[in-house]
């Protein structure tokens, strides 16, 4: 139950919450093969299953070899583990994965005769598959205008709406807070924007305050407007964390391993990608290193 004061502020900033979030996402959508149009509701089910504890860049290396050896739950209920395992060895996991991939079939033929449901309750019900995934089968695999909220959508409202909400909103308040501000139409790109905004700009450490489209109607950026554009990243620290990110990410390395491989500090390595750190040459070797990358990689200009 929304408290009054929420009620107001979502009345207020519903219709610039929509257009701002829309309008960014024209153009600044990640890429991922599970976007493409047309993706069906198996499709995207496989994906997020491939989602969990990886990195996208290192599920877009097995996903499509994976959908077309695997095009159906059928196939899937058909295939051993072993299998599925082999498919899924380069995100990591496997075995996990292929259990996990492997008990989802099992279920969908047993339960639901092999079809993938549009209800939520249903999708619930299925093992391994949360409240996130279930909505997101649903928003991007069958249309259904349904809010989709992550770690990062839940920070962009927290963050929108910081004057109006408890300290600490629980997720169940957020969800729907995140419901009430779904447009009627473009709800899929909307959702995708959400998600996209909360990665890139609307970040937990360091978030690019001044370049968000929704700092306008942000509670956050109006309370700390002045501290973050003083501190916003100079251009060149930027364009190394930008490098150190991209060649990461390519790599399908987490920011937990790559701090092991590197006895670099996670928050260090945040701080460089974020461009609050200009990286000691002794560091930005040991990230190469660890990478598996030269040193150049990460250290040259644009244009170099």
């Amino acid at each position: 139950m929304f408290s009054r004061d929420l009620r107001r502020a979502i009345k207020e900033k519903k219709d610039e919450f929509s257009h701002s979030t829309l309008s960014w996402a024209l153009s600044n959508l990640r890429d991922y093969p599970w976007r493409e149009p047309g993706r069906t509701s198996y499709e995207i089910l496989i994906a997020e299953v491939l989602l969990k504890r990886t990195t996208a860049t290192a599920a877009a290396h097995v996903y499509d070899a994976f959908i077309r050896r695997f095009p159906s739950i059928q196939t899937i209920n058909s295939a051993s583990e072993d299998q599925l395992a082999s498919a899924l060895s380069k995100v990591g996991l496997q075995r996990q994965r292929a259990k996990a991939i492997k008990a989802l079939a099992r279920h969908l033929t047993e339960k639901q005769g092999g079809n993938i449901p549009s209800d939520l309750d249903h999708l619930l019900g299925i093992p391994g598959l949360g409240e996130y995934s279930a909505r997101a089968v649903l928003s991007f695999g069958f249309g259904i205008p349904v809010a989709v909220v992550d770690a990062n959508v839940e920070r962009i409202l927290g963050r929108v709406f910081q004057n109006v909400l408890p300290q600490r909103p629980p997720g169940r308040l957020l969800q729907e807070l995140a419901s009430s501000l779904l447009p009627n139409e473009s709800h899929r790109k909307h959702n995708l924007g959400l998600l996209d905004l909360g990665a890139l700009i609307c970040r937990y450490i360091d978030p690019l305050c001044p370049k968000c489209p929704l700092a306008p109607i942000c509670d956050y950026y109006d309370r700390n407007k002045a501290r973050l554009i003083k501190e916003e990243p100079g251009r060149h620290e930027t364009a190394v964390g930008m490098k150190l990110r991209n060649v990461r990410k390519e790599k399908g390395i987490g920011l937990a391993k790559l701090a092991q491989l590197a006895k670099v500090s996670k928050l260090t390595i945040i701080r460089i990608e974020s461009g609050k750190t200009s990286p000691r040459p002794e560091t930005i070797t040991k990230l190469a290193t660890a990478l598996g990358a030269p040193t150049e990689e990460l250290t040259a200009r644009h244009g170099e």
